[in-house]
């Protein structure tokens, strides 16, 4: 089993984020090509995508107050991430009850990406 770390922003876009989401958009389609790739070996690949994350590497964004507030805008459940908020799907995707899930991301985003 391969559980890569992508991001939300594999899956859209983002203002001064443009890098950054090539990059995560790279993973998103190398993790379905190895999922191809592998899958006969039984060997599982996929990615978990959470949103932004309060860390000490985002702790200078979140000190900002327009950036905040434009990320509290597009987060449904109306708070950030937390490190602990994004172990219940790492335990899930490494544990025998993702046997049969492969090539896919799960996202931690707060609604994010649902628009």
């Amino acid at each position: 089993m391969i559980l890569q770390i992508s991001s939300q922003m594999g899956h859209v876009g983002g203002v001064d984020r443009a890098v950054y989401c090539a990059s995560k958009h790279a993973v998103e389609g190398m993790t379905k090509a190895m999922a191809i790739e592998w899958g006969a070996c039984g060997i599982r690949v996929n990615t978990i995508c959470p949103t932004f994350v309060r860390t000490e590497l985002t702790a200078a964004t979140f000190a900002d107050p327009e950036k905040r507030a434009w990320i509290e805008s597009k987060i449904k459940l109306t708070r950030v991430a937390e490190v602990e908020d994004i172990m219940g799907a790492v335990t899930f995707l490494a544990s025998d009850a993702a046997a049969m899930v492969t090539g896919t991301s799960l996202l931690i985003d707060g609604g994010w990406t649902a628009g």
